[in-house]
């Protein structure tokens, strides 16, 4: 087991491994920046279930995502989880303009707050979106942007996540109902936990209750757990709607790294060329419109993602689930 620790600790720390290169531009659609959203459904097969519906993004939405390799499958297989394995969440910037609060941004060991239009389309895997039901208070929208801001470029978890793979964990058939529990702003933390303990801070859930050291994105996804204690108290369940599948495009089911990226055409109604800014991964991006393509409107069929593998541990066991 540690050699396969020691090897991790020197990968990039993100659950879902892949990303595009930091420098390389993006195209992010002109009159759909925060894209489509089809009909909701707890499954994590990447279907288009229309009809679409244009996303209206709101503070408190949670982002699952997904794009693995052979190494991280292996990492979820040992902490028995699955897809997807990472997250973030909507946050309302100081400058009024809607974030992403993410721990482990682009596979770099950094917890960022990026534009939340230019991270949705720069992201390389499989997008879905939990929209909450109910708007943030004034109150909790306060403190929520607090949350993320105070976690802005704070180094990510990586110790913590690599031990997931081990007994030494706070993830267990009876230690969660003791361990785990929200800390607050703290200098390192990973996806999951960020998100827990950002709800937690802003009064948006029960932190009575939550674990936030002990959930992973696939307990976002479903509302329920291979984790006795996670499945009695699922953190989402009741304030946010379930996953539907995110796209730029209607129709399109593309991982985000076979889009079109310039200069390629690009197959819809008009985008922006957006270059994502610094390269250095110590750099937070700054992303700039850097230019416009009218786009071809010409059928995207040529996008659609094949079928993906879907192993036992992507699905939480029926044995577990709440009466």
């Amino acid at each position: 087991m540690l050699p396969l620790v020691v090897l991790c600790m020197t990968a990039l720390p993100a659950i879902d491994a892949g990303g595009t290169k930091p420098s390389q531009p993006i195209y992010i659609p002109a009159e759909a920046p925060y894209g489509y959203l089809y009909q909701p459904a707890f499954d994590i097969e990447p279907l288009v279930r229309m009809p679409a519906t244009l996303y209206l993004p709101q503070p408190g939405d949670i982002v699952l995502m997904s794009d693995t390799n052979r190494l991280w499958t292996l990492m979820y297989r040992l902490g028995f989880t699955g897809k997807p394995g990472h997250a973030g969440m909507v946050v309302l910037m100081p400058d009024g303009q809607l974030g992403f609060l993410e721990a482990g941004y682009d596979d770099s060991p950094w917890t960022r707050v990026t534009p939340l239009d230019f991270r949705l389309n720069h992201y390389p895997g499989t997008v879905w979106v939990r929209p909450r039901c109910t708007p943030l208070t004034v109150e909790q929208n306060q403190r929520l942007t607090e949350f993320a801001m105070a976690m802005d470029n704070t180094r990510y978890a990586v110790a913590r996540f690599m031990l997931q793979t081990t007994q030494f964990k706070t993830r267990g058939p009876l230690r969660t109902f003791f361990l785990g529990r929200p800390r607050g702003i703290s200098d390192r933390m990973y996806c999951g936990e960020a998100i827990i303990e950002g709800l937690v801070y802003a009064g948006v859930i029960d932190g009575r209750t939550a674990r936030p050291r002990a959930t992973y994105p696939q307990d976002l996804f479903y509302d329920e757990s291979r984790n006795i204690y996670i499945n009695r108290h699922p953190p989402l369940a009741g304030g946010w709607a379930p996953p539907s599948l995110w796209t730029p495009l209607v129709g399109s089911t593309a991982l985000g790294k076979d889009r079109p990226k310039p200069p390629s055409p690009w197959p819809g109604v008009g985008a922006l060329v957006v270059d994502p800014g610094p390269t250095g991964r110590k750099q937070a991006p700054a992303p700039v419109v850097v230019g416009y393509v009218p786009g071809e409107l010409r059928p995207v069929t040529h996008l659609q993602q094949p079928p993906q593998r879907i192993g036992i541990f992507d699905r939480p066991p029926r044995g577990l689930r709440r009466r």
